[in-house]
């Protein structure tokens, strides 16, 4: 069973994401008039979402201080909520902007993606390894976890536009960030030696680390960064990371979590998936490069919101088959007497 207190705190998470969506459609981190006011909703609900992620850190710390070693996944989650504790610095500098009024582009710029960019490269990225290496039965007992966070760390600055950063942090972001993606590497290929453990999504979650990888070491050639650092190019590179790695990784587990799903429908409902991914992605690749070669952008947009559709289906038919089957699982289990300590937590 879940320690005292999680399901709150995974409930009113979720409510806060909820309520983030309208509260940034209109301004962003900027002011919102409500009535005779103007206040900065998305800062404020940010804010309380992160209040949610700060309870979780709590629990997970209470959960795991006791342990008398610390094992690959444990070290990988501790250093993703460091790193998401920075990413939540980043919040509170943004709000400290907007109540204080301080207009300052850089600092705007240096919060807003030590925010934004912490927590999907930081955060995600890390917690998503230190999952994926908890459903391996025999990981390496030695694996890259501090050093792969230290290097993720200055990573975020590459988001900043090209003209508020210096060539020095620029050419600090990238070394650190080939040596992340390198580090990524290294657990990639230690994942797919170990792909019997992890299913059929692997493979495709991996193809999109690889691009992740490929992108870091891409931005070390002159004018790359300069040239792709906003706009479309940017948008593509996100999709890759968040949806092509960490979700199609993520959708694996979820599988893995509930074995009863029939193999056949999860067949139909992945390759669905990996349709609508792999679509999207280069649907919004072709978007970037399309005004460089004289092309027309409206096809990849179309491409892409058809796309689309086929990943809300596939995440839409693997989220209800996995409350039907929590449901079942339940029922049996409360049918059941089962003596006490006959079960035992991983």
């Amino acid at each position: 069973p879940l320690p005292r207190g999680v399901r709150w705190q995974m409930a009113a998470t979720a409510l806060m994401a909820l309520l983030s969506f309208p509260a940034f459609w209109a301004t962003g981190y900027g002011l919102t008039q409500v009535g005779p006011a103007r206040l900065p909703l998305g800062s404020m609900v940010a804010a309380w979402n992160g209040l949610t992620w700060f309870v979780f850190i709590g629990f997970y710390v209470r959960a795991t201080r006791g342990l008398p070693v610390r094992p690959v996944p444990v070290q990988l989650w501790d250093w993703a909520l460091f790193l998401l504790l920075l990413a939540s610095g980043g919040a509170l500098g943004l709000m400290a902007l907007v109540f204080t009024r301080t207009e300052n582009p850089f600092l705007q710029q240096f919060f807003l993606h030590q925010f934004l960019d912490l927590f999907a490269v930081g955060w995600f990225s890390l917690a998503l390894l230190g999952v994926l290496w908890s459903m391996v039965e025999e990981p390496p007992r030695r694996l890259p976890t501090f050093s792969l966070a230290l290097l993720v760390t200055p990573t975020f600055l590459l988001g900043m536009s090209p003209g508020s950063l210096s060539p020095l942090l620029f050419w600090v972001a990238a070394l650190a960030n080939v040596g992340a993606a390198t580090l990524l590497a290294v657990h990639g290929v230690q994942l797919w030696r170990r792909r019997a453990d992890l299913g059929p999504m692997l493979a495709p979650a991996l193809a999109g680390l690889a691009g992740v990888v490929l992108v870091a070491g891409a931005l070390l050639w002159p004018g790359v960064w300069e040239e792709n650092a906003g706009g479309q190019m940017r948008i593509f590179y996100l999709h890759n990371l968040l949806l092509l790695w960490v979700s199609t990784a993520l959708l694996g587990a979820v599988e893995a979590v509930f074995p009863g799903i029939e193999r056949s429908v999860l067949r139909w409902i992945n390759l669905l998936w990996c349709i609508g991914v792999v679509g999207m992605v280069a649907a919004l690749f072709g978007l970037a490069l399309a005004p460089r070669v004289g092309m027309s952008q409206l096809p990849w947009l179309h491409g892409a919101a058809w796309a689309s559709l086929f990943v809300a289906v596939a995440a839409t038919a693997i989220w209800g088959l996995a409350l039907v089957r929590h449901r079942v699982g339940a029922e049996k289990l409360s049918s059941q007497v089962l003596p006490v300590g006959a079960k035992a937590v991983h």
